[in-house]
């Protein structure tokens, strides 16, 4: 992208060492869209390739964007010409990814994020089981972008709003840096093997007093497969019950 340092057809340009000034630069009709809180849309640097479109339509399925108007006034629209935090736009950001200009933009990535100056590790999504591929692009220790992995299944580049842009929760002050206990009404910090513990001598009391039908499990939506399935063996196999559920939130 211009200004991010990866544009495919800026690097075109210098490989057939194409000069500009034949003709007349024509002013930009529409404005820079900003007013998301994830994806800018620089309209003067839209070539009209349509991948953007074909990204949302045919491989997100998600339909809020499609070419608009004619001629030299032509466009790309979002539900007739409304900023995308007003259309059915999920912001999954797939049309980011297919951009091969700088016409659709991170906001989190802009100006924190060059191709060569950013480590690439591949990972997989922590936010549910499908098991989505990730590359992480780090700088100075830090996540600063998020792109699929275009040749990785089982999403082929791919990715939801969570798995492209839900990144920030990694690095906040309020996360929990050890167990705490709670006693007279006020938390301290405690080890694992007090806590597991505390947790492993509570269960044991309610099954002991109430029978194991007085326990009950939720297994987190960004849970691999294989831990969600451990946990219902646990109450299953183990408590000798099957109160155990899935909770779709994250």
């Amino acid at each position: 992208m211009p200004g991010l340092g990866d544009c495919r057809l800026q690097a075109l340009d210098y490989h057939y060492q194409v000069e500009g000034g034949k003709y007349s630069r024509r002013p930009v009709d529409y404005p820079m869209e900003t007013v998301n809180p994830l994806i800018i849309r620089d309209f003067s640097r839209c070539i009209l390739c349509g991948r953007c479109v074909q990204a949302c339509n045919e491989i997100q399925v998600n339909q809020p964007i499609s070419f608009g108007y004619r001629g030299k006034e032509s466009k790309i629209v979002a539900a007739g010409d409304m900023p995308l935090k007003e259309s059915d736009c999920v912001f999954c950001g797939e049309c980011v990814q297919v951009c091969p200009l700088g016409a659709l933009v991170e906001k989190k990535s802009r100006y924190h994020w060059r191709p060569w100056n950013t480590e690439v590790i591949r990972t997989s999504c922590p936010y549910c089981g499908v098991g989505c591929q990730l590359n992480l692009h780090v700088k100075d220790q830090r996540i600063v972008k998020v792109i699929g992995v275009e040749d990785g299944a089982p999403n082929n580049g791919r990715l939801c709003v969570k798995g492209r842009f839900g990144y920030d929760f990694i690095y906040s002050d309020k996360r929990l840096t050890a167990p705490l206990i709670k006693e007279n009404g006020q938390f301290r910090k405690a080890t694992w093997d007090e806590a597991l513990k505390l947790v492993a001598d509570k269960f044991r009391q309610i099954i002991a007093e109430d029978g194991p039908d007085a326990v009950a499990g939720v297994s987190c939506a960004r849970s691999i497969n294989e831990d969600s399935h451990q946990m219902q063996k646990l109450f299953r196999a183990v408590f000798k019950t099957n109160n155990i559920d899935h909770c779709a939130r994250t």
